[in-house]
């Protein structure tokens, strides 16, 4: 498996020092954060990003995330539309296979049956915007209780409604445990669903209140990381792994945060737990 690692790692990093701790970290890749790349695109455009990660020797896994994709108004269907043809344009250029789309918010009165269908109707739209630029749309449940689309289970319901090649799964470690998600349920996933695995731990504790600033690196938490990995091989899945984890506070040097998140990977990766799927 590929090790990539993501700008959501150190947001207040610039990207051209971004891609240079990448680099010198080793990694085989990285996942674009959305939210660093628009504004450093501003004034020298996307051919000043692919001579960069063409003279970094890197390549683009993936471009994150689209945010709240689901149960949106006429304004805000119209607003993720463009973020989509813009995200999947620029993954194009660079070589990217998938965008990271992420579900919105559940509301009141709205039960499973509806954010599925839902979830199937708003996907089906990205994924024909997508299509245009032969780029994929990569779906990732968040485990937060507001979120529409929360578990492995759920994100399988609307990829098989959907029944697109062109979506797919990114699957997020912390998210899986944050949301309950179930072993179970992922030995029933399609390998080629999985696009992304997203590597990160969780810290023991009330599951709810967790959110992404307590990403752990991986093999430091009590999330089910070998066990996920195992069964993703099992099912003859090959995914880019993309790590993830915000640089502590206390730790000053991004480019030996990089390097510590990447030999957690390698290490977790390395020893799969291994399972039965039948």
């Amino acid at each position: 498996m590929r090790v990539a690692y993501t700008g959501a790692c150190a947001p207040g990093l610039s990207l051209d020092d971004e891609l240079g701790v990448v680099a010198s970290a080793g990694y085989d890749g990285v996942e674009l954060w959305l939210p660093k790349v628009w504004p450093a695109l501003e004034r020298p455009g996307p051919e000043a990003l692919v001579a960069l990660m063409k003279k970094r020797g890197l390549a683009a896994v993936a471009l994150a995330p689209i945010a709240e994709a689901t149960f949106r108004d006429a304004a805000g269907l119209e607003t993720v539309a463009a973020q989509a043809h813009g995200a999947a344009a620029l993954a194009a250029r660079l070589g990217a296979a998938w965008v990271v789309v992420q579900p919105g918010e559940r509301p009141d009165g709205a039960d499973d049956r509806d954010a599925i269908r839902e979830g199937q109707e708003s996907l089906e739209r990205l994924c024909r915007v997508g299509e245009r630029y032969d780029v994929g749309l990569a779906l990732m449940p968040l485990g937060f209780p507001w979120a529409s689309i929360r578990t492995v289970q759920d994100a399988m319901a609307v990829l098989e409604g959907v029944g697109r090649r062109s979506l797919g799964l990114a699957l997020d470690t912390f998210h899986f445990h944050v949301g309950g998600s179930s072993l179970d349920d992922l030995k029933r996933c399609r390998a080629r669903w999985l696009a992304l695995l997203r590597l990160s731990d969780a810290p023991a504790g009330e599951r709810q209140a967790l959110r992404d600033h307590h990403r752990l690196p991986p093999g430091e938490g009590t999330a089910p990381l070998r066990a996920i990995i195992g069964i993703v091989r099992g099912l003859g899945a090959d995914p880019p792994v993309v790590v993830h984890a915000p640089i502590a506070a206390e730790q000053g040097d991004p480019t030996g945060w990089a390097v510590r998140l990447r030999e957690r990977a390698l290490a977790v990766l390395r020893a799969p737990e291994l399972t039965h799927l039948r």
